[in-house]
């Protein structure tokens, strides 16, 4: 295998794993948090909006990169694509393959941040909930 592709798999089998984790740290905190009182889920809801906050500005620069990859995607970029297969351009085909690479990573470090967003929203819910049952006796 290339360098180059085993650089690129490495790179994205490392966000996927983060994102991956960051899931099932969401399911455990739903399951053990449901027999928690409200200030246990206080206490992880702190701890992940902690996280949260300090992954935001990653995710914010990758979902900026997403938006010029995406702005950036005309016909006429297209067409220089298909320009460069036909004339063998090594190097340029190279550097549209690194950009592309870049852009997969950054939609899974936006993903992942989502994933975080998810978790406090189901922690502010399930705070909510046992607020509601505390109270309603």
């Amino acid at each position: 295998m290339s360098h180059p592709l085993e650089h690129f798999r490495k790179n994205i089998g490392e966000e996927i794993k983060v994102a991956e984790a960051s899931l099932a740290k969401a399911v455990h905190h739903l399951s053990a948090l449901t027999e928690s009182g409200v200030e246990a889920i206080e206490n992880q809801l702190g701890e992940t909006m902690l996280k949260c906050e300090a992954k935001r500005a990653q995710a914010e620069q990758a979902g900026q990169r997403i938006k010029l990859f995406l702005e950036e995607k005309t016909a006429h970029a297209i067409a220089k694509y298909e320009e460069w297969k036909t004339d063998q351009e090594i190097e340029k085909l190279e550097k549209h393959a690194d950009k592309r690479e870049s852009q997969a990573v950054d939609a899974i470090i936006v993903a992942a941040y989502a994933l975080m967003e998810a978790e406090i929203a189901i922690m502010e819910a399930l705070k909510a909930r046992k607020t509601a049952i505390e109270v309603a006796g």
